[in-house]
């Protein structure tokens, strides 16, 4: 089952989504500087590590919008709340689902 918007209403996700993944480089970069030290800071690669899994979820939603999947869960088929997608534009489950894969 597919959300009933049409292509042209993601775009302003696939933009979000763009300048999101665009942030989280630059903040893991910052975040591997700091790990980098001659005393390896361990928040600092956490975070970095934290950014890289975001990274990922960014890119796989970017690539469901390509593939006209997006706002589609990838659990159920169900759709995905918009509600849900302006909070958390990356998400790849509707509530129910992602509460049970937890």
């Amino acid at each position: 089952m597919s959300v009933t918007l049409s292509s042209p209403a993601w775009e302003s996700f696939r933009v979000l989504l763009e300048e999101q993944r665009a942030d989280c480089l630059r903040q893991r970069e910052l975040a591997l500087a700091e790990a980098a030290t001659s005393v390896p800071d361990p928040v600092a690669q956490s975070r970095a590590a934290s950014l890289a899994l975001t990274i990922d979820e960014i890119d796989a939603a970017l690539h469901r919008i390509a593939g006209g999947t997006y706002g589609s869960c990838v659990h159920c088929g169900g759709a995905i709340p918009v509600e849900r997608l302006k909070f958390r534009p990356f998400a790849a489950g509707c509530v129910t689902c992602q509460s049970s894969v937890r």
